[in-house]
């Protein structure tokens, strides 16, 4: 089951660089599609997982927890995007960004009403699983604003649909703040001239963040002392590449049931075949 979350994100994260490049900005058209094509993925991972009456306990956690939750959680972020970018101010740089920060704001408002909800995410905790991720043995109706929300015993747990908006307004939160620092970005670049750099990451986000948490696990930055996150940050300004949670794809990479280096295995094969190559070059 976790070779199956792996695939399913790396199909998701191949398919939405790709209409990203080619709708860049057509917020509209982008969630449009990026909605569409994940709904699809739920749609097969539902007819798998929930027609199998063998499931065991944990991969019945699994599922909801990793995967339904995570597909979820990304069809309700494009809508949030696309809802934010459809009602966005006229072109003016200060208006705009002022709208962005107002909406960060909000977002951040919604969390901290989910506040457990937000921490048990965020930590990847586990130890309340069995009440969270697992179904029980009635249907549940309860209130959700202004409509009932019918809780499916068979489809469904308690808690999946709060955790799923709570990743959701996460990503979101990203979203924004990268909106913010693009303004700085823009304006710093101006003022110093800069040109694009003309390197670019090519292979998998998968890939980069292997090398992410491989380097920050040697120490190879400020004598050990620099967190995950300031690597992470650091790449994806270098790179210009946004990473999304990369915890949780840390998360597929430790599930691997093959190599779970596999980026890092490539790189030393290829440097051996490179040294190989070159053992009798007087100069490399």
């Amino acid at each position: 089951m976790h070779e199956t979350l792996l695939a399913i994100n790396e199909d998701i994260q191949d398919y939405a660089k790709k209409t990203e490049e080619r709708y860049k900005n057509d917020y509209s058209k982008l969630s449009e599609l990026s909605i569409q094509y994940i709904s699809e993925r739920l749609q097969w991972a539902k007819q798998k997982f929930e027609q199998n009456i063998n499931l065991t306990a944990d991969e019945e956690i699994f599922y909801f927890k990793h995967i339904k939750s995570h597909l979820l959680a990304l069809i309700q972020y494009y809508a949030l995007v696309q809802k934010v970018e459809l009602k966005k101010p006229p072109l003016q740089k200060k208006k705009l960004k002022e709208y962005y920060l107002k909406a960060l704001y909000k977002v951040k408002k919604k969390l901290r009403k989910r506040q457990f909800f937000y921490n048990y995410y965020k930590a990847n905790l586990d130890q309340l699983d069995d009440h969270l991720f697992k179904r029980i043995d009635h249907d549940l109706f309860f209130h959700a604003g202004s409509y009932i929300l019918d809780i499916d015993k068979r489809k469904s747990t308690p808690t999946l649909h709060i955790f799923a908006q709570v990743e959701a307004y996460e990503m979101l939160r990203h979203y924004l703040k990268r909106k913010i620092k693009s303004f700085g970005k823009a304006k710093e670049e101006k003022q110093l001239g800069k040109i694009n750099h003309p390197l670019q990451w090519t292979t998998s986000k998968t890939d980069l963040i292997e090398l992410i948490y491989a380097l920050h696990a040697a120490g190879t930055f400020n004598n050990g002392k620099a967190d995950i996150k300031e690597i992470a940050e650091y790449f994806q300004q270098v790179f210009d590449v946004e990473l999304g949670q990369y915890n949780r794809v840390f998360y597929d990479i430790r599930a691997r049931k093959t190599s779970k280096t596999k980026l890092l295995d490539n790189l030393k094969d290829a440097l051996l075949r490179r040294i190989k190559e070159t053992d009798n070059e007087l100069f490399i």
